[in-house]
Parts: structure tokens; C-alpha cells; sequence
């Protein structure tokens, strides 16, 4: 069925109109002559629309003939008929040819390239090196190969340790990961922790650990030591314990990367009735002058008109004139008048205001890279008309960072 209409529409097809007396007489004829209909819906009992191909109308008209009935097109339709009418608006068929060409040609093109991730590197070193292997803005996509640009960025610019390029639509993003330098060492340190907090992962580069996974902290608490002592003897059955010889510890620089669960908690509540002020949009202004200790008002009213306000002073002086400040100030006063009404809030309503205030501290708390995990909300408080709303977040960060200190002197064999 689908491949009968595929042709159809591929070569062209015709919805006749065929009336006379016997219409099925007609069908009978175009099935001895090789002529398919399809689609027959009989409207009444002289009347039908059929459905053939374009090719076969002719020889319909010899069979129309033969039962005295009459044949009407209906409906041209199929990829010819859509030719012939776009061939007789040849300016309008150019220009949407021409406009999908652009449209291809237009988004084919890079029109942005960012540089993402650099800090101690330029961008716009990055982009002229990117530009010197190709991804500039105004190429086409398909001519620039992301894995060529990216080698290119590692090869020529030590400062990268791994680059790599993205393409979204006409936009193109090359993602840099900069080479880390060696810090230099701090001598003795610890790493310990800035927080509380449940121990997710732990990273020993350097130094002794502490700490295992699972583990509560305090903040202060050392969670990587830069003192490492030697291993304990082997001990062999039957052998006496050899004799004790002393040791020094070794002290290092800690290195790792300690990251924990941490817990964040916010409240805050709404009233569901509360006395706000608002402005109802009249203003006057007062402008004056102060001359010593006596003030002449050259706009305005003499006094503010309005019970309740919100005013804005400027003062300006003249400037001084060589040593000599003229004891003359210009004062202007903006005054909005305010109006106080008792605004009265739905449960809902104070919920979600109690939400987003607790939400916006929260927010401020949270320290930079840190990952939220998991997110709570409790409603702790709706009597003496108070909607109260607690969150709690929890987050997976670094805590530790590192701590120098003093190792003691060495003692010395006498």
C-alpha cells in the first residue's frame, strides 16, 4: 500500500468525477482494459470519485465514451503537477532555492568560538592559535577537524595539558585543561579539616592518613599527617625481639584530596499577616539653598505634605575658589509618599515566599564547587500566624586544607 502511493505521487495521479447511468460499468471496462482504480467512494447511485494514475487517463475517455458518462478532473495532484506549477512561478521557486542554499551555507558556518576553562592563560592566545589551524568564525564546520584543533592548542602552547572541541549548531567551544605546576613545598604540613563533616573519598599523595571513608570529622581535626613513622620490625618465631633502636619520624608536606558529606541547614518564615509599606507613586521635590545657618527653598513646598515617606537628600557645594569656600549649599530633597495596609497572605502563598528566603541564604553559604546531593524541606512552624520552613542540603566537598607546622628538634646520640 505504502510503495502504491509512493508511485503514485512519484508519477502523478488524478481524483476523477465519473456520473452516468451505470458508473460500475465504467469500473468493469478500466479492469479490461488494465486501467487500476483505487480509492472509489460512490457519492450516489450515478456518481463516484476514483483515483488513477495520470498516465491512464487517456484511454479512460474511450471507455467514458463507450457508457455514456461523463468525466471531470477533481484534483491534480503528485510530484509533475508540483513541477508544472513551480515552473510556471520560476521566481518564487529561485528565490526559496536560493533562501534554503543560504540557510546551509549560513549554518554551516562558525559564527562564535569560546574558550572555556582557562585561568592563568589568555583566551584570545588560545582563539589565534585555534584560528592558525583553522576554527575561526566565518569557516565552514565541515572543513575544520576538532581533533586536528585540539592536537594543534596541546603541541604549540606548553601551558595546556588537554584541549579539546566541541561544535553546537554554528557555535564552537574549546574546553582547556590547564597544566597544574608543582607547588613549591611548605616544608612540614598537615592536612586538616575546615569542617564538619562524613568522609565520602580520601586521596593520599603524601603524608599518613588519618582517616578512613565513612568516618565523622570535626573542623581542625587532621585528616592526612605530615609525621610518618618507619614500619615495625618483623618479628620471626623463636628469635628474640630485637633490641630497640630509637628513630625520627619523618615529616613531610602532606598532599591529598579529602572530600566529605556535608550538611547545611537554613530556616525561615513568612507571616501570614503583616503591615508593609508601598509606594503610591506621587513625588515632590524640594530644592534649596543654604546660605550659613538659613535655608531659602526656591521649589517646592515649604514643609513635606505626606504622613509617611521615603526621602532621598543630595547636597552640592560650590567649588572652592583658590583658599576660599563660600559657606553656600544646594539642597535637593525627593520625597515619595508611602501608604501602610495590612496584607494578608494564603498558607500557600507564605510557604513558597518561606522557601525562597530560605533558599537565598542557603545559597550564600554554599561554598564554590560544591556538589548538591540531596535536598529537604521541613515545615517546623505554623502557629501565632508564622509559616516556618527549615532546608537542609546536602553536599559533597573538599574540606581539607593544608596546615604547616613546626617539627621538633632532633635529639642527638651522646
Amino acid at each position: 500500500m505504502l510503495i502504491r502511493v509512493f508511485w503514485a505521487y512519484m508519477l502523478g495521479f488524478l481524483v476523477l468525477v465519473v456520473r452516468g447511468e451505470h458508473p460500475e460499468r465504467f469500473i468493469n471496462l478500466a479492469s479490461m482494459r488494465g486501467v487500476v482504480l483505487w480509492d472509489v467512494i460512490w457519492v450516489n447511485q450515478e456518481t463516484i470519485l476514483v483515483k488513477v494514475a495520470a498516465r491512464s487517463f487517456k484511454p479512460l475517455r474511450h471507455i467514458a465514451r463507450r457508457t455514456n458518462a461523463k468525466v471531470r478532473i477533481r484534483v491534480k495532484g503528485g510530484l509533475p503537477f508540483v513541477l508544472q506549477r513551480l515552473r510556471r512561478r520560476w521566481m518564487l521557486t529561485g528565490g526559496a532555492i536560493t533562501f534554503c542554499l543560504l540557510l546551509y551555507l549560513f549554518s554551516s558556518l562558525i559564527w562564535t568560538v569560546d574558550v572555556i576553562g582557562t585561568r592563568q592563560l589568555d583566551p584570545a592566545e588560545v582563539r589565534r592559535e585555534a584560528a592558525s589551524a583553522g576554527l575561526y568564525p566565518g569557516n565552514l564546520r565541515f572543513l575544520v577537524d576538532g581533533k586536528d584543533v585540539a592536537d594543534r592548542l596541546m603541541l604549540e602552547m606548553p601551558g595546556i595539558a588537554f584541549a579539546e572541541v566541541d561544535f553546537r549548531g554554528t557555535q564552537a567551544s574549546i574546553r582547556i585543561y590547564e597544566r597544574i605546576s608543582p607547588q613549591p613545598s611548605l616544608g612540614a604540613a598537615n592536612i586538616v579539616a575546615v569542617k564538619d563533616g562524613v568522609i565520602r573519598d580520601i586521596l593520599v599523595l603524601a603524608g599518613a592518613p588519618q582517616v578512613k571513608e565513612g568516618d565523622l570529622v570535626r573542623a581542625c581535626q587532621v585528616l592526612i599527617s605530615g609525621i610518618i613513622a618507619p614500619p615495625p620490625p618483623p618479628e620471626t618465631e623463636g628469635a628474640p625481639p630485637p633490641p630497640l633502636v630509637p628513630y625520627e619520624p619523618r615529616y613531610v608536606d602532606a598532599q591529598g584530596i579529602v572530600r566529605a558529606r556535608v550538611w547545611y541547614r537554613c530556616y525561615a518564615e513568612v507571616p501570614r499577616e503583616e503591615v508593609v509599606e508601598q509606594k503610591t507613586g506621587r513625588v515632590t521635590t524640594i530644592v534649596s539653598i543654604r546660605l550659613a545657618n538659613k535655608e531659602i527653598i526656591i521649589k517646592g513646598p515649604p514643609a513635606i505634605p505626606y504622613p509617611l515617606y521615603n526621602l532621598t537628600e543630595n547636597k552640592r557645594k560650590l567649588p572652592q575658589w583658590r583658599n576660599i569656600a563660600l559657606p553656600v549649599e544646594f539642597i535637593t530633597i525627593r520625597v515619595e509618599e508611602l501608604r501602610r495596609f495590612l496584607l494578608r497572605r494564603s498558607y500557600d502563598e507564605a510557604l513558597r515566599l518561606a522557601v525562597q528566603q530560605a533558599q537565598t541564604a542557603l545559597a550564600s553559604q554554599l561554598p564554590a564547587g560544591a556538589v548538591v546531593t540531596d535536598r529537604q524541606s521541613k515545615v517546623v512552624n505554623t502557629d501565632m500566624g508564622v509559616v516556618g520552613v527549615q532546608l537542609t542540603v546536602e553536599t559533597l566537598e573538599e574540606i581539607g586544607v593544608s596546615q604547616q607546622f613546626a617539627p621538633p628538634p632532633k635529639t642527638s646520640d651522646e
